[in-house]
């Protein structure tokens, strides 16, 4: 029986070599080609960024100027507050804190009235008498007991109470509760110098930021 050999072709080696080369080519071109398409819609949405701020501007305080707050601080040992005149002490210090937008317009204050008493239980009592008194005058005027944001506070022997406004809030009924004089038409003081003269007329002494 005749016995036949089959040889494979020189180039049959190569051929499946080469072909393997070119598959792992094109794969790399391939992630290459995917790492440019991404590179390149990362800077385009950087572009796109940057042209829509582009020409924007940001600014703070009081439009169109850039004005500053300005402060007001009036202090006095003297006045009792009306608000709780049903307690008193001969240590007492009454402080308003005012801001304005530059000099002409008054936005927000706050008036911090603070008692000194013999002992606790005499600020325990004064506490107790001085936030009733407070709170029947809110109903009286048709506020909430937690209008100003008002705050009773106790440490030691020392009372606290301090309420806080802003200049929407303020009117010919609540202006009274931070001592604001209003006019024959109702209309309340505006201006720095104008709240500074009001409180300095009561027995205050005034420094402001001006």
């Amino acid at each position: 029986m005749e016995e036949k050999l089959y040889f494979k072709p020189a180039s049959y080696g190569k051929g499946v070599k080469q072909k393997e080369k070119l598959a792992e080519k094109e794969g790399k071109d391939h992630r290459v080609r995917n790492f440019i398409i991404f590179l390149a819609i990362i800077i385009i949405a950087i572009l796109i960024m940057l042209w829509l701020l582009h020409g924007k501007t940001t600014t703070t305080g009081q439009y169109p100027a850039n004005v500053r707050n300005e402060y007001l601080t009036c202090k006095s040992r003297d006045i009792t507050y009306d608000k709780v005149s049903s307690i008193d002490s001969g240590d007492k210090e009454m402080k308003i804190n005012m801001v304005f937008y530059g000099e002409e317009t008054f936005n927000s204050a706050s008036l911090q009235y603070t008692l000194k008493f013999n002992d606790k239980t005499e600020a325990f009592s004064a506490e107790a008498i001085s936030h009733a008194q407070f709170n029947k005058g809110l109903a009286a005027i048709g506020l909430e007991s937690e209008a100003f944001s008002n705050k009773f506070s106790l440490m030691d022997e020392t009372l606290s109470i301090v309420i806080h406004t802003s200049a929407s809030d303020i009117n010919e009924i609540t202006a009274s509760y931070f001592l604001i004089f209003v006019d024959n038409d109702n209309k309340a003081p505006s201006t720095i110098s104008e709240y500074k003269s009001n409180y300095e007329s009561q027995g205050f002494s005034c420094n402001s930021s001006k």
